[in-house]
């Protein structure tokens, strides 16, 4: 491997190698820089490819520094580069100025597109199960006002909007993300804008797969949360699309059918879970609900719903006290004020009510002989638990509904339908990897819209990358029946990449010129280090290995 090191005679100097060769090693293997190179055309002014400033990207983005993309350069200065890429280069090459044009380049061939291909590959290579589906989207805020900016106009991408990072008072951009249930793997992944919804998202793009599925002929389930359970969904989709979803906990029907439905009618679905199937044609589409009762959800629902109560009580008694300090003219508007309290009330009724008449002559004392009198009333009572509202919530506490537009009980069976559902959180960890305050977007200074597409891209590119390591690590685990010590020293079978990469860290690569000859080991590989090495093979110990 061409190294490299610009030393005289009998000098030493050393780069950085930590974690990095595990996700220039990915790369190699998965294409990422050739594929790109297919589609992007070459750029003359420069000696670095785009797909190479993508792999580059790529690496700085799983440093973990948090470093933004125009300390690129800085970040290389200590790193083997030429190890990386696996041909000499120097850092001094990799400029702001060349990722700035990769990025516009990635975005004028379609992001999309550049996405697609090196997941498709990810799943040919890799052998992915890609028939459960799951899909999601998050926002990603921004600083700045992005309101016009100094070389373009704004297209439409950084806007306000609902805020999954409760920062309502900044602008956002959506990630639109699909994973597979087979090791977490992004499959599409889709830069949008800070205000698109859920419900016209989901439709618009399980619309545009279900005609590619209907092209390949070939099955997949397509998981989403609430937003894709929407009338216009449901009857423009269940035609196209196999779809798993759960129905907002709001609706009539489910409230209905989770009251209607007691644990002692369910079967033992998972340990801790309960559930039963029933049939429904909501919004004219036949479907398949099942109900499910799970005991965590019930021991937190119930602790919820007895603060709730009390909260409840203790502002009834506060609303009770104003009542009884108010005079009425007569006894039907006390009796009608006591009935409108009580009404309002969602767990509790006013019981006892007295109604005192009371006598008024304008003045203090003793009335006299033949004075004129007025009248007014005042009410009087106490507020009891309302135990059939207390027991009608309560029979809906702890339970959920997942429906189904496969009405195959062989090809979807019960059971699964639960697992494949809850498995919704393989997207979800995805979107927690994206926001992590070390990523390589925590975040974004950019300031043109169209290259925060493209880096977009870049970073469900690296979420990629480092889901097929990880993955790839655990099924030779599990194959060869090995396993690796986890953070407290304990074997496993599914340690984490993140765990991986903080063991690498302080791998280095040293060079020594004798003479005319430059040498270079690999230092401080242990056997933690070689036990990994040994498990992914080919590319990756050749990036490790000294010579």
């Amino acid at each position: 491997m061409v190294e490299e090191a610009d030393l005289s005679k009998d000098e030493y100097s050393s780069k950085d190698l930590d974690h990095l060769g595990l996700v220039a090693g990915m790369c190699r293997q998965l294409g990422v820089g050739q594929i790109i190179d297919e589609i992007l055309p070459p750029d003359p002014r420069s000696t670095i490819t785009a797909g190479e400033c993508c792999e580059l990207m790529c690496i700085n983005g799983l440093g973990f520094t948090s470093r933004p993309l125009y300390l690129e350069a800085q970040f290389f200065s200590t790193k083997a580069v030429s190890r990386l890429l696996g041909r000499r280069l120097s850092a001094e090459e990799i400029t702001d100025d060349r990722l700035a044009r990769t990025l516009d380049a990635l975005y004028k061939a379609g992001c999309d597109r550049v996405f697609k291909e090196i997941a498709s590959r990810a799943v040919t290579r890799f052998n992915i199960d890609t028939r459960f589906r799951h899909l999601d989207t998050t926002s990603m805020h921004v600083h700045g006002a992005y309101d016009g900016h100094r070389y373009e106009e704004g297209i439409g991408l950084i806007e306000f909007g609902h805020s999954k990072d409760s920062r309502p008072d900044l602008k956002q951009f959506m990630v639109s993300l699909m994973s597979s249930s087979d090791g977490d793997v992004p499959l599409l992944a889709k830069t949008i804008s800070g205000n698109t919804s859920d419900k016209t998202h989901f439709q618009q793009t399980l619309k545009q797969l279900g005609q590619q599925i209907e092209e390949s002929n070939c099955e997949a389930y397509y998981i989403a949360d609430s937003a894709l359970f929407t009338k216009p969904s449901l009857q423009a989709l269940s035609d196209q699309v196999l779809w798993i979803s759960r129905p907002p906990s709001s609706l009539k029907s489910v409230k209905q059918a989770c009251a209607d439905t007691d644990q002692s009618e369910m079967e033992q679905l998972a340990e801790g879970y309960f559930g039963k199937e029933v049939d429904s044609e909501y919004e004219g589409v036949k479907q398949r609900w099942l109900i499910v009762y799970s005991e965590k959800a019930y021991a937190r629902e119930k602790k919820t719903l007895c603060k709730r109560i009390a909260k409840s009580e203790k502002s009834a008694l506060k609303e009770l006290k104003k009542l009884k300090a108010m005079k009425f003219s007569c006894e039907k508007d006390a009796r009608d004020a006591a009935e409108r309290l009580s009404k309002k009330q969602p767990y509790h009724f006013l019981d006892q009510i007295v109604i005192e008449k009371q006598n008024h002559t304008g003045k203090r004392g003793r009335p006299t002989k033949g004075a004129a009198t007025t009248h007014t009333y005042r009410l009087n009572g106490q507020f009891l638990i309302d135990k059939q509202a207390q027991a009608e919530k309560e029979s809906r506490i702890g339970k959920f509904v997942v429906a189904t537009n496969e009405l195959n009980t062989e090809a979807l069976k019960t059971e699964d339908l639960l697992i494949h559902y809850k498995e919704q959180q393989s997207v979800e960890r995805g979107f927690r990897f994206l926001k992590d305050p070390f990523f390589l977007c925590s975040s974004v200074f950019l300031k043109k819209e169209t290259r925060i597409v493209a880096l977009g891209m870049v970073m469900c590119l690296c979420l990629l990358i480092y889901m097929l390591t990880q993955r790839l690590i655990r099924e030779k685990l599990k194959n060869r029946n090995r396993t690796l010590p986890n953070q407290l020293g304990k074997p496993t079978q599914r340690p984490t990449l993140r765990w991986i990469f903080q063991v690498f860290e302080g791998v280095h690569v040293i060079y020594h010129r004798m003479d005319k000859q430059l040498r270079t080991v690999v230092a401080n590989v242990k056997s933690f280090h070689r036990e990994v090495l040994n498990l992914l093979g080919g590319v990756f110990v050749t990036i490790y290995d000294t010579g």
